[in-house]
């Protein structure tokens, strides 16, 4: 095996860990113990945890060593005011570029979303759980991240893909999603889906932008109530967005075929 290989298999190894909180903020990197677990040397994953550094997910402390990092309220405010910086205009990009299958996606998501708050409706309980959180997720970021493909910028996405990965240590924490969050979030998405189809670019802008600035506010929300409680691994939420743009994208050539 290469040398490449070997650290893009500690690097897949480690933050696999991290995302599913098996390694848990604060928690000590050890290149020996971590080279012992994979069974390769320490050089790979010295290189994979120089890689996760910059991608956000670990730091070095003076005279301790590697740690996972720990985000607080002020990293999830920076993320939240890229995301507002980013995705209107990335919108604004996008609503010329887009094409009829790409939104015939978004109508999908939205409908995805309309079914999620339906069930959940009838479920009775008071937060989202489960597998309905996890497709609620998915359903989420897969519409906000077709936005951004859609705009044909590559050093856009570039960003977004960082600091979402960045994001993802948020994702270890139990969400607190009622039924007033889920019917929201699928008021502005099909809001903003009506706008990219009349073309309105102004609209679609100013709807993203609030649709964020209310997903910040309950993203804090849901961050203090999480200081209290024990971190959680979902992971598979982190990795969904292509496999449902794939399962849509091949239902819709399905119907079209």
């Amino acid at each position: 095996m290469t040398k490449t290989s070997l650290r893009d298999q500690a690097y897949k190894y480690l933050r696999e860990k991290i995302l599913t909180g098996s390694l848990q903020t604060g928690s000590m990197v050890s290149e020996l113990s971590l080279s012992k677990e994979i069974g390769i040397g320490r050089t790979p994953v010295r290189e994979a945890i120089r890689q996760l550094q910059l991608e956000g997910l670990v730091e070095q402390v003076p005279r301790y060593g590697t740690i996972v990092c720990k985000p607080n309220r002020h990293d999830l405010i920076e993320l939240y005011q890229i995301r507002e910086g980013l995705e209107p205009y990335a919108v604004g990009l996008a609503i010329d570029k887009i094409s009829l299958e790409e939104v015939n996606i978004l109508d999908k998501l939205c409908d995805k979303m309309q079914d999620i708050a339906c069930e959940f409706e009838k479920s009775g309980d008071k937060y989202l759980e489960g597998d309905l959180l996890k497709l609620f997720v998915s359903v989420d970021m897969t519409f906000h991240t077709l936005l951004i493909r859609a705009a044909g910028n590559e050093r856009i996405e570039k960003i977004v893909d960082e600091m979402r990965m960045f994001n993802r240590l948020f994702i270890t924490q139990r969400h607190f999603h009622d039924l007033t969050v889920i019917t929201d979030a699928h008021s502005f998405h099909q809001r903003i889906l009506d706008a990219i189809k009349q073309k309105d670019v102004d609209l679609a802008k100013d709807l993203l932008t609030k649709h964020i600035r209310i997903g910040l506010q309950q993203a804090l929300d849901n961050y203090d109530r999480n200081q209290s409680q024990p971190p959680i691994g979902i992971s598979e939420e982190a990795e969904v967005v292509d496999d449902m743009l794939r399962e849509l994208s091949g239902n819709e050539l399905g119907e079209d075929g």
